[in-house]
């Protein structure tokens, strides 16, 4: 079945009427793509006027820069429904989202914006105490159990994916594709510039590396689905001079030290180790290249529109949505997961990109603003909030 086409802005013309909001985020916290698309989803639908009533249930560096627009920010003890299949443990689930049922009703929304497919079962029995649409987001491709993905069929009136791919996942598991449609995730321009090469010296200033030599740089969750194991063994095998550096910028979330002392010791002196840290722009702009090695499918590949953003070429596996974005002249940049030969490959073609290609720099941002930008994500997830308002009830 063919996915049905994206959109990324409302089929309307006319001034959308301000809504009332209830938004969900597990965790308030840096930690990866999705609780950066939410933050800055919510953050611009409030720029339009829409007032946000946040539930969350992990709190994180993120909590100030929702308080910042918010109209109410709740913190409970669980916000997903997992549908296990021992019944007490399931009984047990349910039983632990009635407080954010009563919670997210009381705010009587005119929707019930949901960011995981688990988050929207209980919105499903909100709307019996305050009748209003669900809107489900998938950023994952996770799927409930057959017959709680029925029930999710019928409650939720309208559904986003951020890919086509992960669209694909959700038709093939029976939903109807005339409610569900794409909206790619989108960065904005002010916090991911395109960098100079001016800026670049001072970055590598600031970073204390050599004003010259080839860069790389892997932005992201330190765990092994994210290939960065890959990364290295393709850093060993390129060519790319003595004075070559990659840096590698994150933290495990899903596994812990241990793995990290294991990337440390396949790594060679060259590559530097940064850790987590909000600003990725500065590293970015310190490289020639970024590179996104996942092993597992990628829903989207948000760090690769970032990369992009900034002026950089991205080096990413064949996997999940991330084909999406590397398209055109970027299609070069793609290899096929795990084939660290490949990588190296890939690495060494771009050693001396800006002198046989200058334009590339402008290729790459010009991408993102074309098809990725934060302005065509927040109206696009806008139009299909209100078309949602609208058709709800008829």
């Amino acid at each position: 079945m063919v996915p049905p086409t994206s959109r990324s802005a409302p089929e309307t013309t006319a001034a959308p009427k301000p809504m009332s909001i209830v938004a969900t985020v597990h965790r308030a916290a840096c930690t990866g793509g999705v609780e950066l698309s939410v933050l800055h989803t919510t953050r611009a639908l409030a720029g339009k006027g829409h007032r946000i009533h946040l539930i969350y249930r992990e709190g994180g560096d993120l909590l100030a820069e929702y308080a910042k627009f918010c109209q109410s920010m709740e913190q409970v003890d669980n916000l997903e429904v997992h549908f296990p299949r021992n019944p007490l443990r399931r009984l047990r689930e349910l039983s632990s989202v009635r407080e954010v049922t009563a919670l997210a009703a009381a705010k009587q929304p005119d929707v019930y914006y949901m960011s995981r497919s688990f988050t929207a079962a209980w919105a499903l029995d909100a709307v019996r105490i305050w009748p209003a649409p669900v809107v489900c987001h998938w950023r994952g491709i996770s799927l409930p159990p057959a017959r709680d993905l029925r029930r999710l069929a019928r409650g939720v009136t309208r559904f986003i994916a951020n890919s086509r791919f992960t669209l694909g996942h959700w038709l093939a598991a029976g939903i109807d594709p005339s409610r569900a449609e794409v909206v790619y995730n989108g960065v904005s321009a002010e916090e991911y510039p395109e960098g100079s090469e001016h800026q670049q010296r001072e970055a590598r200033r600031r970073l204390g590396l050599p004003a010259q030599g080839y860069v790389a740089v892997f932005t992201g969750r330190l765990d092994p689905e994210k290939g960065v194991e890959v990364l290295i063994d393709a850093w060993r095998r390129a060519d790319l001079g003595a004075d070559a550096v990659l840096l590698v910028v994150g933290a495990p979330v899903v596994t812990g030290g241990d793995y990290l002392d294991h990337l440390r010791q396949l790594a060679p002196a060259s590559v530097r180790f940064l850790g987590a840290q909000r600003d990725v722009v500065t590293p970015l702009h310190a490289s020639d290249v970024a590179v996104v090695p996942s092993m597992w499918d990628e829903p989207f590949g948000r760090v690769v529109i970032e990369g992009l953003a900034t002026g950089r070429p991205v080096v990413a596996s064949r996997v999940g949505g991330i084909p999406e974005i590397l398209t055109g002249r970027l299609d070069r940049f793609l290899f096929d997961r795990g084939d660290a030969a490949q990588l190296a490959d890939r690495l060494e073609g771009l050693r001396d990109w800006r002198a046989r290609e200058p334009e590339l720099a402008n290729i790459c941002a010009g991408r993102v603003k074309e098809s990725f930008s934060l302005d065509s994500m927040s109206s696009g997830v806008e139009g299909v909030l209100q078309r949602a308002r609208a058709a709800f009830g008829n």
